[in-house]
């Protein structure tokens, strides 16, 4: 089973244990065991932090509901930008008649009659790759900030006339794209908890003196909880993106 924040080695070279194994040489619990152990851990750490620590472990939001804050005119049209809830984003691309899978997402926005797809090259829509691009190409993303650059849109379809007030949808994945080094230490803290808390293991003996598996889970649990709140990943503000996003309300999916 692939697990993404840590390995089940960190795991048993943390709690000083032999190495995990399966088959004729098989551990008590097993490494399959551990790995399942360990992506527990690995959604509990994305639920508690509202976001997902690996390219592998991306997280999807469909249709979040995005308002363009206006940055420039241009006359009759304006140049803007959109910021999503979560990020960083997986870059977008385009495709003719595109799936989700292919360009990671879909950027919707209302052109007075209805919809239109920039990630849908049929619909000529062209897009940029850095933020100079914008002057000369129709939108550009900042994947890192998960904003979106749109170089010319109407103030005429803009104002009063997309339904319920809806500038645009956008469809996109998120994630960092590797797993910073104290989510990798409160992944391994939150699977030992898991592991010691079973008396029935016995793979955390206790000598005089030191603590029994019940106070050690608390202990390693309590531990996990403590870096993910000295680093400010749980509760994390980001009030300049719900502002500039405007109502950010999309279904998020694993």
């Amino acid at each position: 089973m692939a697990t993404h924040y840590c390995a089940h080695g960190d795991v048993s070279a943390f709690m000083q244990v032999d190495a995990f194994a399966d088959g004729g040489s098989a551990t008590t619990p097993t490494q399959a065991q551990v790995e399942t152990f360990i992506n527990m851990a690995e959604e509990r750490v994305d639920q508690l932090t509202d976001h997902a620590w690996n390219t592998n472990r991306a997280k999807s939001v469909t249709d979040e509901r995005v308002r363009i804050q206006r940055v420039r005119s241009n006359v009759v049209n304006l140049r803007g930008r959109m910021q999503l809830r979560h990020y960083p984003i997986l870059a977008f691309s385009q495709h003719a008649t595109p799936s989700l899978a292919q360009t990671n997402g879909n950027v919707k926005l209302w052109t007075g009659g209805g919809y239109t797809d920039y990630l849908d090259s049929d619909n000529g829509k062209t897009m940029g790759t850095s933020v100079t691009d914008v002057v000369s190409k129709n939108f550009w993303s900042d994947a890192e900030r998960g904003t979106i650059y749109i170089d010319n849109y109407s103030t005429f379809n803009m104002v009063n006339s997309s339904p319920a007030g809806v500038d645009a949808y956008v469809s996109y994945k998120y994630a960092t794209a590797s797993t910073p080094d104290d989510i990798k230490l409160a992944t391994i803290y939150f699977t030992a908890a898991i592991i010691v808390a079973n008396d029935d293991l016995n793979i955390s003996q206790t000598t005089e003196g030191s603590m029994d598996n019940r106070t050690k889970s608390e202990k390693f649990e309590e531990m996990g909880m403590k870096i993910l709140k000295d680093h400010h990943r749980i509760d994390r503000s980001m009030a300049m993106a719900r502002a500039i996003g405007g109502f950010g309300t999309g279904m998020v999916t694993p």
